[in-house]
């Protein structure tokens, strides 16, 4: 009896294992962002008060001038608006290390935008302090805009 429970308990456990394997990332919400999609869905949401042109997100960041191994971005996809703060970007890299240390430079990147526009355009501030950072799996999706909120709804949508 103690032998047959032993097995049981082996063949549950595997079957665990065998169904926790097979669940796609998507039905647990951390699916990766992919960049054209998402950034096109963040543009669509009205969120942005001025028009944005693509940018290399590589130029647009300065990832290396933060410390971060740019070597380990795998795609990207970036628009930004010149003389505003307001910008989408998606990030993938290689792992969800890199990924989450470009989350910490992204944080930082937004305090050191926030110091800037304070003296140079004050009124974006705002932007920047209520801005969405959000890490999926190995992507990031950084969007500040006029409006925050409309920029939720259409992550949000993503899911």
């Amino acid at each position: 009896m103690k032998h047959s429970l032993s097995k049981l308990m082996v063949l549950a456990a595997a079957l665990c294992l065998l169904l926790g394997a097979c669940s796609s990332p998507a039905e647990s919400g951390t699916a990766a962002f992919d960049p054209e999609t998402a950034t096109q869905a963040v543009l669509d949401s009205g969120a942005f008060s001025v028009e944005l042109t693509e940018l290399d997100a590589a130029m647009l960041y300065d990832f290396s001038g933060y410390g971060l191994d740019d070597s380990t971005l795998t795609a990207s996809k970036a628009y930004s608006a010149s003389g505003f703060a307001e910008q989408v970007s998606v990030t993938v890299w290689k792992d969800e290390a890199s990924a989450q240390a470009a989350v910490d430079m992204f944080k930082t990147y937004l305090e050191d935008m926030a110091a800037t526009y304070k003296d140079y355009a004050p009124a974006e501030v705002p932007k920047l302090e209520g801005a969405v950072l959000e890490q999926r799996g190995t992507s990031v999706l950084l969007a500040v805009a006029n409006d925050a909120d409309a920029v939720k709804t259409a992550v949000e949508g993503l899911k």
